[in-house]
């Protein structure tokens, strides 16, 4: 703002609060965050760990067949074969809906506990160390606010990510059938787990770690930046503002505090899908190659470049033998299962963040 604006706006009027009203209307529209205070680190740590638990154990409960179907689908990607949703409606599939549910939602209660637990913990002591204190007057959230989510919610994903590497490699290999030949029974978690030791030995567990992190980083740093900036946008419409419509409206909540900000269910179910729905379909070519990764045949060390070259010129072929022209076509194969991707982190999201917010409400209650 120029110091023209700054004099027009601070100029003695009736109509603009004082710093003293801001504070007061402040203290009255964000109670959560004055509870929230009240508690000690490791209340906030514990009571995030556990909301964040339960919350992404449910979604993943409910959404595994979903899950299952974009997974078989990217494992065929550039392969020739039906790709799509109704060429997967098969009696094999929907036999199949059920495969890795278990370690799936066994393992993202762990791994939703330590997300939420380390991003929450970040964002708190990165606001905490700011300097920056002056009031926002736009709209839209400071550079600095969607800087600290970003940071805090890889910082989250980097943390959970052992348990979430090896949680993905065993559920993907369940859902894909990897086992099925080798195994004259029934192919269980515990199976591909001792399975995997045997065969690749603890490293096996963490196969496709830097592809995992390469579509889940900016994935998490899309997600909690929208999230979070469509909490703050819906915040500062509901706070009061300048009668005068001469004046711009003063918006009390600070980007930069690490305050808590409430909000509804129906909100929160909206704004997660959305911010979900977003991360998915931007991450789905990462989401390709790590899939491809995770359940390749062979177990022989490969790149990301290597899988990325193998997919074009899979697509490529297929295309030719098609009587198609190749051209930008070939890159659609990284795309395969974007729809499934995006309606799946759609429903785990709009389910998951009103979980969370409702849960840590009641924890944190229950620690007051």
């Amino acid at each position: 703002m120029s110091a023209t604006a700054q004099h027009r706006y601070t100029m003695p009027t009736p109509s603009i609060l004082t710093h003293q009203q801001q504070q007061q209307q402040q203290q009255q529209y964000s109670s959560e965050a004055i509870a929230s205070v009240q508690l000690s680190e490791y209340q906030r740590i514990r009571n995030s760990f556990g909301a964040g638990a339960v919350a992404l154990a449910s979604s993943f409960a409910v959404m595994h067949p979903l899950d299952t179907l974009k997974t078989r689908m990217q494992a065929a990607a550039g392969s020739g074969r039906k790709t799509n949703m109704k060429g997967l409606f098969n009696v094999e599939t929907m036999r199949v809906l059920r495969r890795g549910f278990l370690a799936s939602v066994l393992g993202a209660g762990p791994q939703g506990g330590l997300r939420w637990a380390t991003y929450e913990v970040c964002k708190s002591h990165i606001t905490s160390a700011s300097s920056a204190s002056t009031a926002n007057t736009t709209l839209l959230p400071s550079f600095g606010f969607m800087a600290t989510s970003a940071i805090s919610a890889i910082a989250g994903d980097f943390v959970s990510s052992i348990v979430k590497v090896p949680r993905e490699v065993i559920t993907a290999r369940l859902q894909t059938g990897h086992y099925d030949k080798s195994s004259q029974g029934r192919v269980t978690a515990m199976y591909a787990f001792r399975k995997i030791l045997k065969e690749e030995g603890p490293a096996g567990l963490f196969r496709g770690f830097w592809s995992t992190t390469a579509r889940d980083w900016p994935f998490m740093a899309i997600l909690f930046t929208t999230y979070d900036t469509l909490k703050q946008f819906h915040h500062r419409l509901s706070l009061p503002s300048s009668p005068s419509s001469s004046v711009p409206p003063t918006y009390m909540l600070d980007p930069m505090e690490p305050q808590e900000v409430s909000i509804t269910t129906v909100k929160s179910t909206l704004f997660g899908g959305v911010a979900g729905a977003l991360a998915a379909f931007l991450t789905t070519p990462f989401d390709v190659i790590r899939t491809k990764i995770m359940t390749r045949a062979d177990h022989s060390k490969v790149t990301m470049g290597q899988i990325a070259r193998e997919i074009v010129g899979n697509q490529r072929r297929v295309l030719v033998e098609q009587g198609r022209a190749a051209g930008p076509r070939v890159y659609t194969a990284f795309f395969t299962g974007g729809l499934a991707r995006s309606t799946w982190w759609f429903c785990v999201c709009s389910m998951f963040f009103p979980i969370y917010e409702r849960m840590k409400e009641v924890f944190d209650d229950m620690s007051a």
